[in-house]
């Protein structure tokens, strides 16, 4: 049987020669999987039509990979307008976004900091907040997301 990380390698490298980035994987109980979620990443556009064929090609590399037909669930997304993020990737395509931290430890007494993400490096990244930049390790950060305040503002206005 194969593996989770085979199964990751072989979804990554068919959504690559789509031109596609694999944003995020979860597959729930494996081995007996009863579902794949599948978040893709694009900087062009990822729409309905885009996910139902990638939903039905996913499915069949899946079968390919030796799981019964119709046995599990797979969902193929865009990982949203909120979407977290986990790994340096995601830090490194959300450079100029507003975007959300907490932390482990506190900076200065404050656990969580929001502001525009100015860089990454290799061990943090830069936020700029409205009083200042602050220089944030990958350690310390418990988890992050972008911050989409527009919608909110329309929705409580």
């Amino acid at each position: 049987m194969v593996s989770e990380n085979e199964i990751q390698h072989q979804i990554d490298s068919y959504l690559k020669d789509e031109n596609l980035e694999l944003y995020d994987l979860n597959i729930i109980n494996f081995p007996n999987i009863s579902k794949i979620e599948v978040f893709i990443y694009s900087v062009e556009d990822v729409n309905i039509d885009i996910t139902t064929r990638l939903n039905k090609q996913l499915n069949r590399l899946v079968e390919d990979l030796g799981f019964e037909k119709g046995s599990f669930d797979m969902i193929v997304s865009s990982p949203g307008i909120e979407r977290k993020l986990k790994s340096f990737r995601h830090f490194e395509i959300s450079i100029g976004e507003l975007i959300k931290v907490k932390l482990f430890d506190p900076i200065n007494d404050v656990y969580t900091f929001e502001g525009d993400l100015v860089s990454v490096g290799e061990e943090n990244i830069v936020l700029k907040t409205e009083l200042t930049e602050i220089e944030i390790s990958f350690s310390n950060i418990k988890n992050a997301k972008i911050e989409f305040k527009q919608f909110k503002e329309r929705v409580k206005g």
